[in-house]
């Protein structure tokens, strides 16, 4: 029984370590995991539902998923724009109500149009929620946004597995009412983290800088320059997800298990480092370094997962999970780099508007991804993996150079006060 105490004890203690103190920080973190547990459920049961009980073929499915993620992009911007100036607690909030009706929508889906319609209206939530969320952050991070945003995107880890492990029951009986259930939960979670923000106080405007225009992230074209290096570097996020399950399958000897195999310790390695690797991340130029690591440690993995294919079929299996691991690595380092420079070289009383742009150089990145890597890694083989390790070298040495440009860009740059007349309708 004392051992048992002990254990007790010492789970308990962990746990108490790994959370927030109780305040801001521990609402929004809260209200994150609520809404990406719904997320977990509505990957785990959406395009079964579609394809296995509507009738859409995998086709259209994949096809009006993709065509309303690529268009719901332009809503971060306005949206985030719109937070900066009439209050990112207010606009959060509702941006999770739209969020739990286009969610809810997918029930409704019949035709492959309605799908698109859906589906958009989905992909507007999310990037209307990223660029909403960005002013809360800076605001209630005390200028340690990027350890905060790093503590996020764990949370936002174990929030998916979560969901997606739920999902497992639904997809297990594989029955339309099962499927719904999962749908309607996941709206559900967006009315969950929508009543946890209400109890965030409310962040006023921040003085605005008259002399950029009212869209100054739009005109920023140091800022662009860096989103469109963060957006190449991103191309990556698809490896896992696309390129590798395909190539294990078609091009090596490695056992089909292990495509489960890299999720989970890409995963677990998210959720356990992720804090830990985003604390010497202080300003954009050291962000800028660890772009650069980034790059080069994805294309040592790039260069794994290549000899992978003529490897017998344990050697390549432990090979892949060196891989995995070093991928990895370059993955945290990258997240936490380019978390601090979309704050970091960001005008604070536009921070909503940067966050937006900034998630489009992203979006446009996992749109464009399959494209990408099919032909080269998938068609080419190994030569082209080994030339996407190399582009996304190239991208992160040429980080710390426009960081540079970006930083000097923001030199005499003076807020100054705001007055109501300066307001956007």
């Amino acid at each position: 029984m004392p051992e048992q105490g002990l254990r007790r004890g010492l789970l308990q203690d962990a746990l108490q370590r790994s959370l927030l103190p109780a305040g801001p920080q521990r609402i929004l973190a809260w209200s994150v995991f609520v809404v990406t547990v719904g997320g977990g459920l509505l990957l785990g049961s959406s395009t079964l539902y579609l394809t296995r009980i509507v009738g859409l073929s995998e086709v259209r499915v994949g096809f009006g998923l993709a065509v309303g993620a690529a268009l719901g992009l332009a809503a971060g911007p306005l949206v985030g724009h719109l937070a900066d100036r009439r209050g990112s607690r207010e606009i959060q909030i509702l941006t999770m109500l739209c969020g739990a009706v286009a969610t809810a929508g997918y029930v409704l889906v019949r035709t492959f149009w309605a799908l698109v319609l859906v589906s958009l209206l989905v992909a507007l939530v999310g990037a209307a929620s990223q660029a909403s969320r960005a002013p809360l952050i800076r605001a209630f991070a005390f200028e340690r946004y990027t350890w905060l945003l790093s503590y996020l995107r764990a949370v936002t880890n174990v929030g998916i597995m979560v969901g997606i492990l739920i999902a497992t029951i639904g997809i297990q009986l594989d029955t339309g009412p099962a499927y719904i259930t999962m749908i309607l939960g996941s709206a559900a979670t967006f009315l969950g983290a929508a009543a946890a923000l209400m109890r965030l106080p409310r962040v006023a405007p921040l003085p605005v800088t008259r002399d950029r225009g009212r869209w100054v992230a739009l005109t920023d074209r140091p800022y662009l320059a860096v989103t469109l290096l963060n957006g190449a570097m991103s191309v990556h996020l698809a490896i896992p997800v696309f390129a590798l399950p395909l190539w294990i399958v078609n091009n090596t000897s490695i056992p089909r298990w292990a495509i489960t195999g890299v999720v989970v310790v890409n995963g677990l390695l998210i959720v356990a480092l992720q804090v830990r690797v985003s604390r010497g991340v202080v300003d954009p130029l050291t962000a800028s370094h660890r772009m650069r690591l980034a790059g080069l440690a994805l294309l040592v993995s790039a260069g794994l997962i290549a000899a992978t294919s003529h490897l017998p079929r344990w050697l390549a299996t432990a090979v892949l999970l060196v891989a995995i691991v070093i991928y990895t690595i370059g993955e945290l380092w990258h997240s936490a780099g380019s978390f601090e420079l979309a704050f970091g070289l960001a005008l604070p009383h536009a921070q909503g508007q940067y966050a937006g742009v900034f998630g489009l150089g992203q979006g446009a990145a996992n749109a464009a991804a399959p494209a990408l890597l099919a032909p080269l890694c998938l068609g080419l083989g190994s030569v082209g993996w080994l030339a996407v390790g190399g582009l996304l070298m190239v991208v992160g040495l040429l980080t710390p150079a426009t960081v540079r440009w970006a930083d000097r860009s923001r030199a005499g740059m003076v807020a100054l006060p705001v007055n109501a007349d300066d307001l956007p309708a």
